[in-house]
């Protein structure tokens, strides 16, 4: 008897991985499996990398057999090996063909790739994270293009849960920590705007895993900071209201060019978190000004910490900012958004 699904993706199972993308595939099939059943629901790991690809045609036949639905979560380099294969049995086996995709960077590497455009141009349903990709993928023809917002499974903070602070107020960031992320930019707003102010008016916390080429000039940077700015280790996405609801705010200086609707936001609004967001991609979409945080010009540390600053002398903003903080995190239930997927399979 055929699963309903089968999913290809980066799961990682024999090791700790919390990158966006394993966390947003592990996220999707735990609610697919919770929708329909474990026996309903067939997982394949891409993580062994290049010996995935040496039995990538018995694990496409394999679950060409086995399911009616096929998703695939794949990077980049995922989705140039294994969307051809599929979509090349898929002539013979005729399967509904679903892509979820993860990150930003996907209309542009259709535009100069008119191999993988004319691929996905057979999926069934591609769907991206934010209106924004799907006006882009629509202005190439693409006419197979779904919106379905990222979202995560957390128990959000009631407003009764929400903290008062007192100076020194406590920031963090919730990310990979990677430069691209805006690690060091987040590191020298604080400096800057606790110079300014003459004291310690702010502590910095750094969550995340550390990425593997950054390692060594991380921990160069990090021996070098004041005590009240320190990496924290890792917190596993599930445990991420708890924590971050210990926070003034969150920093995200981001200019990841892999960036679209980052997972981080949300764990942020779960926690009644204002975040304090570079304009870069989508984040002026998803975070509103003033309203569930503070959007500044991309890579202008000055502008960080004048936020700070004012915020510094003006913390009662911050205050008014949580409840909207949680009106938001309830449009990234995992009820609502997996609907947008459950309703196309058959």
């Amino acid at each position: 008897m055929k699963k309903k699904v089968g999913i290809i993706g980066h799961f990682g199972f024999d090791k700790e991985c919390l990158d966006g993308q394993t966390i947003k595939t592990k996220i999707v099939s735990d609610e697919l499996i919770r929708l329909f059943g474990k026996d309903q629901v067939a997982l394949y790991d891409t993580h062994s990398g290049i010996f995935f690809l040496l039995k990538l045609p018995f694990v496409v036949s394999q679950i060409m057999i086995g399911s009616r639905n096929i998703i695939i979560l794949p990077g980049m380099n995922g989705l140039v090996s294994i969307s051809p294969l599929l979509v090349i049995l898929n002539t013979l086996f005729k399967r509904k063909l679903h892509y979820v995709v993860i990150g930003g960077w996907l209309p542009k590497v259709v535009s100069k790739n008119k191999f993988i455009r004319t691929i996905l141009k057979r999926f069934d349903n591609i769907m991206v994270e934010t209106q924004t990709m799907k006006d882009r993928m629509e202005a190439m023809s693409f006419g197979n293009v779904t919106v379905m917002s990222n979202f995560k499974r957390l128990n959000v903070a009631k407003p009764s849960e929400l903290n008062k602070f007192n100076p020194p107020y406590p920031l963090c960031t919730f990310s990979r920590v990677i430069k691209e992320k805006g690690i060091e930019d987040a590191i020298k707003a604080v400096k800057i705007c606790n110079d300014k102010l003459g004291f310690t008016g702010y502590t910095l916390n750094i969550f995340g895993q550390i990425g593997n080429d950054y390692q060594q000039r991380f921990n160069e940077i990090i021996k070098k900071q004041p005590e009240n700015i320190k990496y924290c280790g890792c917190i596993d996405y599930s445990d991420s209201t708890k924590v971050l609801k210990e926070y003034f705010a969150l920093l995200f200086p981001t200019y990841y060019k892999g960036e679209c609707f980052a997972g981080t936001i949300i764990d942020a609004f779960s926690a009644g978190l204002p975040v304090i967001a570079s304009d870069w991609h989508d984040n002026s979409y998803i975070i509103k000004d003033k309203e569930t945080g503070f959007i500044f010009p991309t890579h202008s540390i000055k502008d960080l910490a004048d936020i700070l600053f004012n915020l510094y002398n003006n913390p009662s903003q911050i205050d008014n900012m949580r409840v909207h903080c949680l009106q938001m995190a309830a449009s990234y239930q995992p009820e609502i958004v997996i609907s947008t997927l459950a309703t196309k399979l058959i």
